[in-house]
C-alpha cells in the first residue's frame, strides 16, 4: 500500500476559479491520465473576493493535499501550495490575477491564439 504522500503526488487536484457576476466561485476536479477532463467533484461560490475564495479552497483541501493546480477564468495559472492560500490569500490572488492578465495579453497580441 502507498503512503499518503505518495498518493498525494499522483492525485494533485485542479481548482477552477471563476468570477461570476460580482462574486467568485470555484470547483475542484481530480486530473486523469490521457488528457481526460473529469467532471467537478466539489463546487462552492458566492465569495466577495478572490482572496476569500482561495481561503475557502485552503480550508476545503488543506487536510488532504499540499499542492493544487490552479485555473482562473479558463486560464492555467500554475501550481500553488495550499499553505500559501491559507497564509497569504491576498498575495496569491494578486499573483493569479497577474498571470491571467499575461495570458489575456498573449491571446490578444498579433499572432496569439
Amino acid at each position: 500500500m502507498k503512503k499518503t504522500g505518495e498518493v498525494q503526488r499522483c492525485l494533485q487536484p485542479v481548482v477552477e476559479l471563476r468570477k461570476e457576476a460580482a462574486a467568485y466561485a470555484y470547483s475542484v476536479r481530480a486530473p486523469r491520465s490521457k488528457g481526460v477532463i473529469p467532471p467537478s467533484s466539489y463546487r462552492d461560490g458566492g465569495f466577495a473576493t478572490l482572496a476569500d475564495c482561495l481561503s475557502d479552497v485552503a480550508r476545503a483541501l488543506g487536510g488532504d493535499f499540499s499542492r493544487i493546480y490552479v485555473r482562473l477564468d479558463g486560464f492555467c495559472v500554475g501550481e500553488r501550495d495550499i499553505a500559501e492560500l491559507r497564509l497569504e490569500p491576498e498575495k496569491v490572488a494578486a499573483a493569479l490575477k497577474a498571470a491571467c492578465e499575461i495570458n489575456l495579453e498573449q491571446l490578444s497580441a498579433p499572432g496569439g491564439d
